[in-house]
């Protein structure tokens, strides 16, 4: 089943964080599937040739997820999988973070490379900017201008979103509802329109709900 609710990055972002001359760059963009990270990881590779590692972790999907992550040549545990930990942690889905490393010829040891790698995600990710998200269902519910603004008034305050209001022979007031909020919007529009207002079914929309 479709999930409700999630977190994300609201776009991409690239960070640099320098630790003993070695320069780990960080790429955070939000991805739909494996295949649009994947997409990604091959961008990057291809922006900087010349890097010793790309490690990278990523978390897609909706009813199934696919989560993958790689240490690129670096020692086991102390790169990918602390990048996918900081995607674990923050509790972040449908997100990839690629770090690239040039290496700075000064060794930093298995708890230097840990946190180097973390660091660098975590940073990533917040330039990102970290959002929540929803699969929320769009009505056109249409009206009496008599009743319009009231209509408008109660959704907002019940919680819905409103889009940009339709203007025809009678106004269509767009409105974006969680799945499970629907016999309340049915209840809110026959309250408000005394049964007189039509509400149809549009489709779905994942909206940004907050940051």
């Amino acid at each position: 089943m479709p999930r409700s609710f999630w977190k994300t990055v609201e776009h991409p972002a690239r960070i640099e964080y320098e630790v003993k001359k070695s320069v780990f760059i960080a790429d955070v963009a939000p991805v739909a599937t494996g295949e649009e990270a994947t997409d990604f990881l091959r961008k990057i590779k291809k922006e900087f040739p010349d890097a010793r590692h790309h490690v990278y972790a990523y978390r897609t999907g909706d009813e199934t997820l696919e989560q993958r992550y790689s240490d690129d040549g670096e020692p086991s545990g102390t790169a990918g999988m602390p990048v996918l930990d900081v995607l674990l942690h923050q509790e972040l889905d449908n997100v990839i973070c690629v770090v690239t490393r040039y290496f700075g010829g000064i060794l930093l040891g298995t708890g230097g490379l840990t946190r180097a790698y973390s660091t660098s995600a975590s940073m990533g990710i917040e330039a990102a900017s970290p959002c929540k998200m929803a699969l929320l269902e769009l009505y056109h519910v249409q009206l009496d201008y008599s009743v319009s603004e009231k209509f408008q008034y109660a959704a907002k305050k019940s919680g819905f979103a409103i889009g940009d209001i339709i203007y025809e022979a009678t106004p269509i007031v767009p409105v974006y509802c969680a799945k499970e909020d629907k016999e309340k919007l049915v209840a809110l529009i026959n309250d408000t329109t005394a049964g007189r207002g039509k509400m149809t079914h549009i489709g779905s929309s994942a909206t940004r709900i907050s940051g």
